[in-house]
């Protein structure tokens, strides 16, 4: 077992390590401290860091990720505070839309936030700010209301000082990524730290032009394109020249030879239509084109991919024969680490429902020419 899975974190040495090899901050702006990499770039460094290691690919997707959001909806003081002048700075957390919030009471100094814990903590013990979500209110404690009669909810970001992490989760899978719910301890916070109002025209650069969706995207591409790397590479590996029963070596089995070359072409599709989706979002985004059906086409790009991951992970370790049986082997680590990740919602079946009808409708509106 590696340290990361019995800490339940990966070391700080390996956080310490992207730095110092400029894997931080890359997908923000030169202007930034980052490195300016366009999406696609990204895609390439995360699925390497996810092939290596599971664990590390989900943390590193979650601070690359997770730092971009701040810079949408905070000011312009915040951010570049957040991330420094290196632009190394760490953002994460569980931003999920849903509850549970907590509050905010406007004090002097800025408002008065707690929260009780939140799920989703990958990553956020090395962050600098974690994000959180927190339902303004009065005076009386009484959730003050929009005009449409809903709670006010905002995203905050606090100094990890004031976050304690519960350590409550088991993980069966990604067991090296910090997962687990964390509460924000009651604390003064300035208004700065909070999303109050809309930030208009900074930052004003691609990486945060794309949208919500598109970032998010980008984490669970990147982990999923690095997990099918790896399975197919352990499983080049296990069948080589290996004997199963009658058979003198599986490599050279035409069964096998015809299930490798169809969950390979499955990795290989997957990949290039993750890549195109996002090498059109980044042109739309320039040129100032963006549509829904960008964001559609990421998140079907999203969603195939993980059903592909599905294929090429049963179909692997079907012909891994006893090597799939070690609790502590590689097939078994890559099946729990794919499990978990494919459980996410933001790839889950049910995303389907919402891509079809926009599909349908692209569908309908060709002439057949």
């Amino acid at each position: 077992m590696s340290q990361a899975a019995r800490d339940t974190i990966i070391t700080p040495r390996v956080v310490q390590a992207w730095k110092d090899a400029g894997l931080y901050g890359v997908l923000l702006p030169e202007h930034l401290g980052g490195a300016g990499i366009d999406d696609l770039t990204y895609l390439e460094i995360a699925e390497e860091i996810a092939r290596q290691d599971a664990s590390a690919g989900w943390v590193y997707a979650n601070h690359q990720t997770g730092t971009i959001f701040p810079g949408i909806l905070l000011p312009e003081e915040a951010f570049r505070e957040l991330i420094g002048p290196n632009g190394d700075g760490i953002a994460c957390g569980s931003g999920s839309p849903t509850g549970p919030y907590g509050k905010a009471k406007r004090v002097e100094g800025g408002y008065l936030v707690q929260t009780g814990p939140r799920p989703f903590g990958s990553g956020s013990q090395y962050a600098d700010r974690v994000v959180a979500r927190v339902a303004l209110v009065d005076d009386n404690d009484i959730p003050r209301l929009d005009d449409k009669g809903e709670p006010i909810v905002v995203f905050i970001w606090v100094d990890r000082k004031n976050v304690e992490w519960q350590h409550d989760w088991n993980a069966s899978g990604l067991a090296g990524s910090g997962s687990g719910s964390y509460r924000v301890m009651p604390h003064v916070l300035e208004e700065k730290w909070m999303a109050l109002e809309t930030v208009h025209n900074f930052p004003d650069d691609p990486v945060f032009n794309q949208g919500f969706w598109q970032i998010s995207g980008l984490h669970h591409c990147g982990v999923g394109l690095g997990l099918g790397k790896r399975i197919l590479e352990e499983i080049a590996k296990s069948t080589q020249g290996r004997r199963r029963g009658t058979i003198p070596a599986l490599d050279e089995y035409p069964l096998f030879q015809a299930d490798f070359v169809r969950i390979e072409s499955l990795y290989q599709a997957a990949r290039a239509f993750v890549f195109d989706a996002y090498r059109e979002v980044w042109s739309a985004t320039i040129e100032s084109r963006l549509i829904e059906m960008h964001s559609i086409r990421v998140d079907q790009a999203a969603l195939y991919l993980t059903r592909v991951l599905e294929d090429i992970l049963s179909t692997a370790s079907l012909w891994a024969g006893s090597d799939v049986i070690p609790k502590d082997g590689i097939f078994a680590r890559l099946n729990a680490n794919a499990r978990v990740a494919m459980n996410h919602l933001l790839v889950g079946p049910q995303q389907a429902v919402h891509l079809a009808p926009p599909l349908l409708e692209e569908w309908r509106g060709h002439d057949g020419v």
